[in-house]
């Protein structure tokens, strides 16, 4: 029974792919579980991780995030600011957050509250907080507090520091995902009239899902400027395609409704697998976009039909249950 939950749960496709992408992953770099291997990938992962959780809440409630990787952008270029301008971390840690969450909390009142179409809203949202980052920092520079960014580039107890921090990433998420938010918030996903027939209050709920991925906005800003030291405006722009294909390689469902953020973040795990094998196999960076895009293909081909037939084997089982039931009756 316990077997039968595991590999029908939405993510087991995404945690077979994670682990066959390590595998091969291990097979072009041995090293790569060594404590420094790990650190370095771990490290450049984390800002990632967490934005796939934020893309994870926007779909889950039947919208989408375009804006991500601008949010992210706008958020690592502000920290660099405000270090420059002599704020302390314990200072700017804070700001950081409250700078998602306002720009989480716009998305969700132009999705929520104005009620505009997720895709457009939210594409647009991306080109004004990609034209602020630009207007803070036109290009490359900058430099965060040494001391932090070793701190993320370490380890404890051998341990990745990115890693532990992720942990705290995953309670946070474990405490959304337990709650009745979360609950009211999938409701809504699968079936937006129901739930708002049956008294629930969808636009809030909207405005909610889009604030909180907003929260992990802010955070993947923030552990992206300690991961690389300084603000870039352009370096968070693939989160946004690449939050979507790891959160759908995940399990979560483009209509809503379904999925979890731990399949997210396997669905994450393996697209950064996919981009670090490609590099390792030494492919010509004019190619890897397109092997490491063959490859996402492949991938959410693989995760949609396992979905379907898994989603048939239980159909039948119900059907042979039924059929059971009705022989004893």
């Amino acid at each position: 029974m316990m077997l039968r939950q595991i590999w029908s749960h939405s993510s087991f496709p995404a945690g077979v792919l994670a682990a066959l992408a390590l595998i091969f992953a291990l097979s072009v770099n041995p090293g790569l579980l060594t404590t420094g291997s790990m650190i370095g990938w771990s490290t450049s992962q984390l800002g990632l991780w967490t934005a796939v959780l934020g893309q994870t809440l926007a779909l889950m409630g039947r919208g989408i995030d375009l804006s991500i990787g601008s949010g992210v952008s706008l958020v690592n270029v502000s920290a660099i600011a405000l270090f420059e301008a002599g704020w302390p971390l314990t200072a700017v840690i804070p700001a950081t957050l409250v700078l998602g969450l306002a720009i989480g909390a716009l998305n969700g009142a132009l999705v929520g509250g104005l009620r505009l179409n997720p895709l457009l809203a939210t594409f647009a949202t991306s080109f004004v907080l990609l034209g602020l980052a630009l207007q803070i920092r036109p290009a490359p520079g900058g430099m965060a507090p040494m001391p932090a960014v070793m701190f993320l580039n370490g380890a404890t107890w051998g341990i990745p520091n990115a890693m532990l921090l992720f942990v705290l990433v995953l309670l946070l998420w474990a405490l959304i995902a337990a709650s009745l938010f979360w609950i009211r918030l999938r409701a809504v996903g699968t079936d937006p009239v129901r739930a708002w027939n049956s008294g629930l209050p969808v636009q809030w709920l909207k405005f909610g899902s889009y604030t909180l991925a907003g929260l992990f906005t802010g955070l993947s800003g923030l552990f992206v400027t300690l991961c690389v030291g300084a603000g870039d405006p352009l370096f968070a722009q693939p989160y946004t395609l690449l939050t979507i294909a790891g959160a759908v390689i995940g399990g979560v469902a483009l209509n809503g409704g379904s999925g979890s953020g731990y399949g997210a973040v396997l669905g994450a795990v393996f697209v950064g697998l996919t981009s670090d094998i490609a590099l390792g196999i030494g492919i010509s960076p004019f190619f890897q976009q397109l092997i490491v895009g063959c490859v996402l293909l492949v991938g959410l081909a693989i995760v949609v039909l396992s979905g379907r037939w898994l989603q048939q084997k239980s159909n039948a089982a119900l059907i042979t249950a039924s059929a059971h039931r009705g022989e004893r009756a």
